[in-house]
């Protein structure tokens, strides 16, 4: 169970499930505005209007995927906590592709790859009041059962078309939940060693010195480490460290 001061139900106690709507995002945001509880959860099996970062759309074929979003009050995260939310469901979904035998990884800030290819968008939406994050819209597209893509998505995968056959996604929605969970008492406790670390240690190119770029300049680096504003911290070969924010830094892939 999760518990603060304002709630003690689990996250994803309650799971609403759709055949068809525009966003699953939006219908959280409309929940939120009459006090659906903490960890509600809303999936659908076709969304006509869903969208992930920079304003993209999210292709996914109906009823082969998991598209959903989960109401969250984390109160007790001040605003510049709040990338920890991005940290708490990028890594547990880490943890259920690997428990499935898909070897994945967190492409910073919260792209989840397998290889070189991204089965994974997710989009988090922080409604901030004073100095803490009053509700949370955590949005996810996980590719499950989708065997061809035909958007101009340059690099997508699937479960299926890596382990070569299809998935429950009631039973892998209900895993990732209890993951997301697990993790998600450690920001209410406040106890977040293991997060941090298991965080770094899935990041995508991690391990050595790639090719980045800042628009039409690039340059090799390798990560160093991520801020606690969610900042990523590359080191140049000159030895420099540089921070970059979200679409300041694109890797080159």
């Amino acid at each position: 169970m999760i518990k603060t001061a304002e709630t003690e139900e689990k996250t994803g106690y309650k799971i609403l499930w759709y055949s068809e709507t525009e966003s699953t995002n939006d219908l959280a945001h409309a929940a939120i505005g009459k006090n659906e509880p903490n960890g509600t959860v809303f999936v659908a099996d076709t969304q006509t209007k869903g969208r992930g970062q920079r304003n993209n759309t999210w292709e996914s074929e109906p009823s082969k995927n998991l598209t959903f979003s989960i109401i969250l009050y984390p109160v007790f995260l001040k605003v510049e906590e709040q990338f920890l939310l991005s940290k708490a469901i990028s890594v547990a979904i880490v943890d259920l592709l690997n428990e499935y035998g898909v070897p994945a990884k967190i492409k910073w800030p919260n792209d989840i790859y397998t290889g070189d290819k991204k089965i994974t968008g997710i989009l988090i939406e922080n409604n901030i009041i004073g100095n803490y994050v009053a509700s949370s819209v955590v949005g996810v597209g996980l590719n499950v059962n989708q065997r061809i893509f035909v958007s101009n998505a340059p690099n997508p995968a699937s479960i299926a078309n890596e382990l070569g056959k299809e998935f429950d996604r009631k039973i892998l929605l209900e895993r990732l939940l209890f993951l997301f969970d697990r993790r998600y008492k450690a920001l209410v406790l406040h106890d977040c060693e293991k997060l941090e670390k298991d965080y770094f240690s899935y990041l995508y190119r991690n391990d050595g010195w790639y090719l980045y770029a800042i628009g039409e300049n690039k340059f090799n680096a390798k990560i160093a480490g991520i801020s606690n504003i969610g900042e990523l911290l590359l080191e140049t070969e000159s030895g420099e460290q540089r921070k970059f924010g979200f679409k300041e830094i694109a890797f080159v892939i």
